[in-house]
């Protein structure tokens, strides 16, 4: 994109619309340039102190939390006449798990139906060292009950499911992510968050296309991790054996090849007694 397009959110939005005539890519193109050109505010949702999250503000600024996102992808899609709304509700994370927190989103009507997307989460993550840039597309029109898993509207009209889910199966779904779901993958058991055990933590996955899996598991609040064996599987099973009582985190990564990069696809948590 040119720089003169880039002077006001109506002319990014309009040199997409002159670029993509395809409605679905269109979207993905708004979707890209929100996660691309804004910086998570790391330090503003650390201090939770929050500027301004208005789209014209986050426009001029490049930074933004949830919120900000989610306007500014409302705002061009304003502009070039595309259904773009913005939602709130609760989102876990792996340290929200059981209680979430506030969050933003958008929905889109594209060809009238409507699909999910979270600009914020494909634009990177954040840990104590701050923002880290990462993009990705998961979470753009990703199906509903992939979204629902993590994402709950307080709306329930927005979770486009024909049975919306109520607060408590929400909080005790496992979190899965969508590259769970893209890898294949289907969680057999566990089916809660949370699972009591006496000592080893297994679960069970169907892996129909035998992508290698790996895991680890830590006592929570901690980031000190341990894999839960020596190398990758291409098993249907996994299974960690906990020290000690107390109540671990299990983390599953998926790739392609044995000792190629891994890649983070959900985790599930157990009290061993």
């Amino acid at each position: 994109m040119p720089a003169s397009a880039e002077v006001s959110i109506e002319s990014v939005a309009q040199y997409i619309a002159q670029q993509e005539k395809d409605p679905v890519l269109r979207i993905k193109a708004l979707h890209d340039y929100v996660a691309d050109r804004i910086a998570y505010d790391a330090p503003a949702y650390f201090a939770r102190q929050f500027p301004p999250q208005d789209a014209e503000t986050v426009f001029l600024t490049r930074k933004a939390v949830c919120a900000g996102y989610a306007k500014l992808l409302e705002a061009l899609g304003q502009a070039i006449g595309e259904e773009i709304v913005y939602v709130t509700g609760d989102a876990r994370t792996s340290t929200s798990d059981l209680s979430g927190e506030g969050h933003a989103w958008n929905a889109a009507k594209i060809e009238g139906n409507w699909y999910l997307i979270d600009a914020t989460w494909d634009s990177g993550f954040v840990d104590d060292s701050g923002f880290t840039k990462n993009y990705r597309s998961d979470y753009l029109l990703p199906p509903p009950q992939v979204m629902n898993i993590t994402h709950l509207p307080k709306d329930e009209a927005w979770q486009l499911l024909p049975n919306p889910l109520s607060r408590g199966e929400f909080f005790r779904q496992p979190i899965l992510r969508p590259r769970f779901f893209a890898e294949g993958l289907e969680l057999v058991t566990p089916t809660r968050s949370q699972t009591d055990v006496m000592r080893d933590a297994v679960i069970e996955v169907k892996n129909p296309y035998q992508r290698w899996i790996l895991s680890s598991y830590a006592e929570k609040g901690s980031s000190q991790s341990v894999k839960c064996g020596d190398a990758a599987i291409q098993s249907s099973q996994i299974n960690c054996s906990l020290p000690i009582t107390g109540t671990y985190e299990v983390k599953m990564f998926t790739g392609e090849e044995q000792y190629g990069s891994f890649k983070y696809v959900g985790e599930l948590e157990f009290n061993r007694r």
